[in-house]
């Protein structure tokens, strides 16, 4: 069967973006990414991704064996539990997580931002141009689409791909009515650099894995240590190992006089350790002693329905942005990723024809990507529930679910 010449264009080198242009490169189908960055480590911080077993399947479909192998090495310690505490450290919940098996490619496992992207970014030298931000794309019916740069060059293609984030200038075209909503949520986060004192004053669930904590007035803690097992840390792409957390607070409780994220950091500080002035004093000092903090509103896209396909397509967050309360948002962008590398193969092969297979392709990713986000959303909602017997009934189905996994694990070991 011959195969059908196929140019590829994705705007944003991101997750999503990167993953997709190496399973394409490894089909030898002509694949260019534009990336307005103009170094891989522009704006992009150290915190961790959890990279969940859907994941981890697509970066094994997408990536060569011998980069997916580099990726494991970069995992930092897997996740042995997660903890749900109130504002006091007292358990909630906890669930254990059997050992990970060094062999076990689709395990979850937690790996730097930066680590990540500099191992997806590895052979696309030739494919990925930094510092060209997109502006806008052209098309007419049974022509390639063209996309513009702000340097006033231009590049045609087959297909044009947005996986260019939440401000997606793709979709903003693309899908000019797709809404992207404010939660009324804001985030404020930190890492700390580990040391001895940092370790031993943190608090110990918080090694185990992610935390979670609800606090009274709707105030949401999430922490979680980044260390690696058995490793030379100097060999890693990003070697920092550290406490991160996350504190989240409906505008208001926050109690500034202007939006949090205009108020200069100390001032922030103040306003979110006076949030937890009745907390456990440990969580407090985390964040009291966090050298640089940053705030953001948690937005989150809304549904749309499938729209009539052109040769111009979106991925990741680019489409279905998500809150950040489940963890999944780059687990979906690389489902996504492997699931268009699939298409494009299809497509390739003379399979199917060019239209027919992207819109399959949206109307899946439409299907699990809103689920993703509304998934996230209910959580958002459980963690910052405003009513108190709404967080005390949350706080009783979580110490019954331990009390039930805790008499399974007495149950089983005896």
């Amino acid at each position: 069967m011959s195969r059908k010449p196929l140019r590829i264009l994705v705007i944003g080198a991101g997750t999503g973006g990167l993953a997709l242009a190496q399973g394409l490169k490894s089909e030898n189908i002509d694949v260019c990414v534009f990336e307005r960055d103009h170094t891989p480590t522009d704006r992009l911080q150290g915190y961790r991704l959890g990279i969940n077993a859907d994941g981890s399947k697509a970066l094994r479909a997408c990536l060569p064996p011998s980069l997916f192998a580099d990726l494991i090495k970069c995992a930092a310690r897997p996740t042995r539990a997660v903890s749900f505490l109130d504002h006091h450290l007292h358990r909630l919940l906890r669930i254990d997580l059997a050992p990970v098996r060094s062999d076990d490619d689709t395990a979850e496992r937690p790996i730097s931002r930066i680590a990540l992207r500099q191992v997806l970014l590895r052979g696309l030298d030739d494919i990925v141009r930094f510092g060209a931000r997109f502006s806008h794309f052209e098309q007419r019916e049974g022509e390639p689409v063209t996309a513009f740069f702000e340097d006033g060059t231009a590049v045609a293609g087959d297909v044009l791909i947005g996986a260019d984030g939440a401000n997606s200038r793709v979709r903003a075209q693309l899908l000019p009515e797709a809404p992207r909503v404010d939660t009324g949520l804001m985030i404020t986060t930190g890492k700390i650099t580990m040391s001895d004192a940092v370790r031993a004053a943190t608090p110990a669930p918080i090694f185990l894995g992610p935390t979670l904590t609800i606090g009274p007035r709707s105030c949401f803690l999430f922490a979680n240590a980044v260390e690696y097992d058995g490793v030379a840390n100097a060999s890693l792409p990003d070697p920092e190992e550290y406490v991160m957390w996350g504190f989240s607070a409906r505008r208001e409780t926050y109690g500034l006089p202007v939006a949090p994220a205009e108020a200069d950091r100390e001032t922030l500080r103040r306003a979110v350790t006076d949030c937890m002035r009745d907390w456990d004093i440990n969580l407090v000092r985390m964040v009291q002693t966090t050298p640089e903090i940053d705030v953001f509103p948690a937005k989150t896209s809304v549904r749309v329905d499938p729209w009539p396909t052109r040769n111009v397509t979106l991925l990741g967050d680019a489409l279905h942005n998500m809150t950040p309360f489940r963890g999944i948002g780059a687990n979906t962008a690389l489902r996504d990723a492997d699931s268009l590398r699939r298409t494009l193969i299809t497509v390739a092969e003379g399979r199917i024809e060019l239209i027919p297979a992207l819109a399959a392709y949206e109307r899946d990713m439409i299907d699990y990507g809103f689920a993703a986000v509304e998934a996230s959303l209910k959580q958002m909602a459980q963690f910052h529930a405003e009513s108190p017997i709404a967080r005390l009934q949350t706080k009783a189905v979580w110490r019954a679910t331990d009390a039930i996994l805790a008499l399974k694990a007495r149950l089983v070991g005896a």
